[in-house]
């Protein structure tokens, strides 16, 4: 996000995709943002986007790297990996449910952390 200008852009590197990784440490961030405002804007922000992965989220819960931010759907030529770009997401997904106390409202992200790591078994 451009602090200058409030633009938000991807970098052009990722041919304007969005990565994996950074969708989790947003959650971290915005949901703890809410917290110390006291403004639920930026945590419903963050549910969103989970919200948009959990629809294209597969059964062994394993996400590509590049996210179309447009249509939230996974780039044709991205590729699932735990190494750079990808795996602190599923860090983060464990990090969020504890963050929020492991309340039901959270409830969420320790499943797809779970399915995650089955998936990670798997291979």
């Amino acid at each position: 996000i451009n602090l200058a200008h409030g633009r938000a852009h991807n970098h052009g590197w990722t041919n304007g995709d969005s990565i994996l990784a950074d969708s989790g440490t947003e959650q971290l961030e915005f949901i703890a943002l809410s917290e110390r405002t006291g403004d639920p804007k930026y945590q419903q922000k963050a549910e969103n986007v989970i919200r948009q992965l959990q629809k294209i989220y597969p059964s062994d819960g394993l996400l590509p790297i590049y996210i179309n931010p447009h249509s939230g759907t996974a780039s044709s030529y991205s590729k699932i990996t735990f190494g750079a770009m990808g795996d602190s997401f599923y860090e983060y997904l464990l990090k969020v449910w504890i963050q929020g106390n492991k309340t039901e409202s959270v409830k969420h992200y320790r499943q797809m952390w779970e399915t995650s790591m089955e998936g990670l078994i798997s291979l």
